[in-house]
């Protein structure tokens, strides 16, 4: 039993906050990465990765424990610069749609979304959940 709660910890604070499981590209070492939950899904672990191909923010999602569907739940990706004006803004979806349910490991669901061509002056990256249409 106590071998469990050490390992639901590891996992607890594996998953918690911005965690970086790779170098962030020194070019875009400045840019501020933040993220925004729905009452569905958590936005959790989102780094910048430029690995032998394009820029890209990924990261993953969490289920809620109430939720059970998340199929309608999107991620709004937005780009600012330092003025906080939007250089860009774009909806995407993490994988897969409908997150099922671990009775071991978190409920939880990975997106990748490719930047480039990164807008010039970009210094902010907003992950948002959002459900249904805007």
């Amino acid at each position: 039993m106590k071998a469990l709660a050490c390992f639901i910890a590891i996992i607890a604070a594996g998953l918690a906050g911005c965690v970086t499981p790779f170098g962030v590209p020194p070019d875009v070492a400045h840019v501020k990465l933040e993220m925004g939950d729905s009452p569905v899904v958590r936005v959790t672990r989102i780094w910048l990765e430029r690995r032998s191909g394009p820029l890209a923010v990924n990261g993953y999602v969490l289920r809620r424990p109430n939720a059970t569907d998340t199929t309608q739940t999107h991620l709004d990706v937005t780009l600012y610069d330092e003025t906080g004006q939007v250089l860009r803004s774009t909806v995407e979806h993490f994988a897969p749609r409908q997150i099922p349910r671990r009775y071991r490991r978190p409920d939880a669901a990975f997106y990748r979304v490719v930047l480039d061509p990164l807008p010039a002056g970009t210094t902010r990256i907003l992950v948002q959940a959002h459900e249904g249409n805007h």
